[in-house]
């Protein structure tokens, strides 16, 4: 195989090395070569150039021109970033603090003697916990603000502080609704 594959070899570099062998092609650069440098004596001048006349640069909305409207409005963000809603430090974390809201589901909505609504929880680790409005929940400082018990709905509403990209917080909710085999 390797016997075969030098003498293919060989024959390829021979058909490359019999292609440079053009006499024709050479004695085009010998002739060329030959004749020496050629001058154009007769150069056309360059047009003439007008007069710089300076301009006073108006800028009606008092931007940067050198920063792009995309940056301008990436700082504005920023800046607002800094002045939105923070998490409130609330203490230990609670045992519903630990787990994403994506992965809690809402087994069951109960109401105590009092009528106190409680929302039955499962948890990925398969232990349950009742939380009721004001609980702290989910990884994002969310607490719960609202508990459906009305027969179609059968949700909580949590509110949590979602971190952007500037440093600062955003409000969100998000409402866990109850499955229907549950």
């Amino acid at each position: 195989m390797k016997r075969a594959l030098s003498i293919l070899m060989m024959f390829a570099g021979m058909a490359l090395l019999s292609g440079c062998s053009d006499s024709d092609d050479l004695s085009h650069l010998q002739a060329f070569v030959a004749d020496g440098p050629k001058t154009n004596t007769h150069i056309t001048p360059l047009p003439k150039t007008p007069a710089y006349e300076p301009q006073a640069y108006e800028n009606p909305i008092n931007r940067d021109p050198f920063t792009s409207f995309s940056e301008l409005l990436l700082r504005k963000e920023a800046a607002a970033a800094g002045a939105g809603p923070r998490p409130a430090s609330h203490g230990p974390v609670q045992p519903l603090e630990k787990f994403a809201l994506s992965s809690l589901s809402i087994t069951g909505i109960v109401r105590d003697n009092q009528g106190k609504l409680w929302a039955v929880i499962l948890t990925p680790d398969h232990k349950v916990y009742r939380a009721t409005i004001g609980s702290y929940i989910g990884t994002h400082d969310g607490r719960i603000v609202n508990i459906d018990d009305s027969m179609t709905k059968r949700s909580v509403t949590v509110e949590q502080y979602i971190p952007n990209a500037f440093g600062g917080f955003q409000k969100e909710q998000t409402v866990l609704q109850m499955q229907n085999g549950n």
